[in-house]
Parts: C-alpha cells; structure tokens; sequence
C-alpha cells in the first residue's frame, strides 16, 4: 500500500525484486498526496508490475478484509502508515492476527528519528536499508517501552550493484541536479543553487544541465517544498537575475532516464545520490548550507562524496570511499530480507501473530490532527498548511 510518489516507488522497487514468485498487488491509498499518473508511470517504469493494474482505495475503505493478503507492506507517510495499521489490528483477531505488517522509510533514514519509528512502530517488521540505519533504529527501540517491530536488513530496491559499484570513466556531458523538497528550506539557499547550475552551463560549453524535478510546482508530492525550483526560476527571471534564454532545462519523469554513462549528478540530500553512486557516475552531495540531521545528510559524512557549489562550478567530482560504502547502502545483497517476509506470511497464514493489548490501546487513542492529515482534501490541507506557515511568521 502506497499513498505518495516516493513511497509508490519503493513498494514497486521491491515487488518487483521479490518476482513474480510472490503473489503482488499494489494497493495507492487515496490521500492528499496521492501521486500524478505521471509520476504514477514514472513508479512503475523498469519493473515487471503494471500500473494498468494498480487498485484505489480511501482509507475509509481500509480494513484487514479489504486486504486478505498474509502480508501488508505500508510503504506510506507516517501517518497513513499508523491509520493503516490501526484498522487492520482493530479488525482483526487480537490473539491470531492473519496479517503482518510490515513498512519502511524511502530512501536514506539515517539518523534514525523517534517520529518515523513511533508511527511505525506497531508493525510486525521494520525494514533498514542498510548496517549504519539498522544498528541507529535498534538502539532506539531499546529506548522504547513496549512492542516495537522487528528490525531487518535489505537493500534500498532500485540499488542493483552487488557490492561496491564500478565506476564509470565516461567524460561529463550532462549535470543532473536533484532536488530534495524539504532542504535547503531558504528562498535564497535555493536561488544560489539555480545560479551555480546556471554558472556550470555557461563555463562548460556543450554539457547540458538539467534539474529533475520529483513534482513541477503545485503536484503533490511526499514532502511540502516550499519554494519549488521551477516557480523560484520564473520568479528570479521576473526580478532580472536570470536571462530570459536560461540554460537550464527542468524535466520530470524516472530518474533513471537521466543517470546515463556521461551523466553527473548533484544534490543536497537525496536517495538519487544513491543511484547515481549505484551506476558508478559522478556524484556530489553539497554542504554549502550545513551538515547536520535538519539537512538530512549527516550520512554521508566520511563518503568521499561531498563538496560545495564550487566544485560543482569546477565539476570537480571525487570517488565514494569504500569503507562508506560497505556501512551505507551497498553491502552484498542476499536472500536474508526476503526469507524474514517468508516467515512472517507464514505466521500470518497460521494465525500465529498476535498483538499486543496496550499497544491496542493506544492505537485506539490515535490522534486526531493525524487523522485530518490523512483525509482532509487537498484543497483543504494546502490552505491549513498555508495558515500555519502564515501564523509562524507572523
């Protein structure tokens, strides 16, 4: 079950790795994050699933007989994930529960954060991406009281090398630059970004660069981004800072289009990071604006992979280092994480999962400004979200 674009992406990745030696369906959960067809096809492109046959339900509509499958992977925001599993655990037998839920975070989710886990946390499984987010996640279940799912380790789906990836030696030729919706958070942050892109087109003649946006600005998208890139370049053109004639390109649709031999990649904090690095391409996470958790890239300290909008000026790419690599994200792949999903259908097909009652207590006590999030109207939401930003600058 899937209710965003990033979260779309991640359960067809992993249908898909898992074959069609499982029984799979895909189930969007309507919200008002629900993704674009666009972004809908862009999901399921590279994969053996058919969006033709993706099914949509209201969360409304949600309950474990809606949902007979001995397994429930919510890959959804946090809160659609904890009202997913409130009514299936709230319909189903408590003592021999047929379904098991299991969920997981998108992309990078280190460091691990009580937020995410806390909304994920009546699960049966929780799945990690990789040792580092693993080890950060099980220490904040030790802190927790009470149930907490069980911790596993895969793969992030769309990482196909085994290993430590081949590096490409293809000149430079395209710059991708991938955005991340909720960093840098600053109107201006973001404008310097556009200039220095800007700059790379100009000093390098022939190298197109292009910005490959997840949403063009006013989609829904996982995240709130409050100055989309492509709404800023129109509003900088109309201030004088950029010419008429950019050079830049925007572009939508998968990702993967774009990380081609000759391709370079930049970004601030992204998973695309990731798949760049997957496909042995040059890749540059910027720190210009600060590396800490609020950036969401403390991860990739001690990376070989970042560097400022300078170097991208210079195209001055260097190397992941190897002994990152093996911690985050790109250790060998194996049968561990699918075996793990085996055993617990199988428990939900015996009827041998339980719940556990104070945890059904408090999922009984779920908080309503959780449930407005998860079914309020678009319309609705963007006009609360704009009074609330509105009332915390006032």
């Amino acid at each position: 079950m899937a209710d965003s674009d990033s979260y779309l992406k991640l359960a067809t990745s992993l249908l898909h790795r898992l074959g069609p030696s499982w029984d799979r369906r895909i189930i969007l959960v309507r919200t008002p994050t629900t993704p674009t067809h666009e972004q809908i096809e862009a999901a399921f492109a590279g994969t053996d699933m058919d969006a033709q046959d993706i099914q949509v339900l209201t969360l409304s509509q949600l309950s474990a007989t809606a949902v007979p499958e001995d397994l429930l992977f919510a890959s959804a925001t946090g809160p659609v994930v904890a009202e997913i599993y409130a009514r299936v655990l709230r319909s189903e037998p408590r003592n021999a529960r047929r379904t098991a839920l299991v969920s997981a975070l998108p992309g990078v989710a280190f460091p691990a954060t009580a937020k995410g886990w806390n909304f994920r946390r009546a699960g049966d499984g929780f799945i990690c991406h990789s040792h580092a987010e693993a080890r950060d996640f099980a220490d904040l279940a030790e802190s927790s009281p009470g149930h907490h799912p069980t911790i596993l380790v895969g793969k992030l789906p769309f990482l196909c090398s085994q290993g430590f990836p081949a590096i490409c030696q293809d000149p430079i030729k395209q710059v991708v630059f991938a955005p991340q919706a909720k960093v840098p958070v600053g109107r201006e942050e973001r404008a310097q970004i556009l200039l220095a892109l800007e700059s790379v087109a100009r000093l390098n003649p022939g190298t197109e660069v292009v910005i490959k946006l997840r949403a063009r600005a006013g989609e829904p998208q996982t995240h709130l981004e409050k100055y989309p890139f492509d709404s800023l370049m129109e509003q900088m053109k109309a201030a004088g800072r950029f010419t008429k004639s950019t050079h830049l390109t925007f572009a939508t649709g998968a990702l993967r289009d774009y990380l081609l031999p000759g391709s370079a990649l930049v970004t601030v904090s992204s998973t695309a990071a990731l798949e760049a690095v997957d496909r042995g391409l040059p890749t540059l996470v910027l720190t210009d604006f600060g590396v800490n958790n609020s950036m969401i890239n403390t991860v990739f300290v001690g990376s070989g992979l970042q560097g400022n909008l300078q170097d991208l000026q210079d195209l001055n790419f260097t190397p992941p280092h190897r002994t990152w690599l093996r911690e985050n994200y790109f250790h060998r792949g194996n049968r561990d994480l699918e075996d793990s999903l085996r055993l617990l259908a199988h428990r939900a097909r015996q009827g041998a999962l339980t719940t556990d009652p104070q945890l059904l207590a408090e999922i009984k006590n779920f908080p309503f400004r959780q449930r407005v999030r998860t079914s309020l109207p678009a319309p609705l939401l963007r006009l609360a979200r704009k009074l609330r930003r509105y009332l915390a600058d006032a």
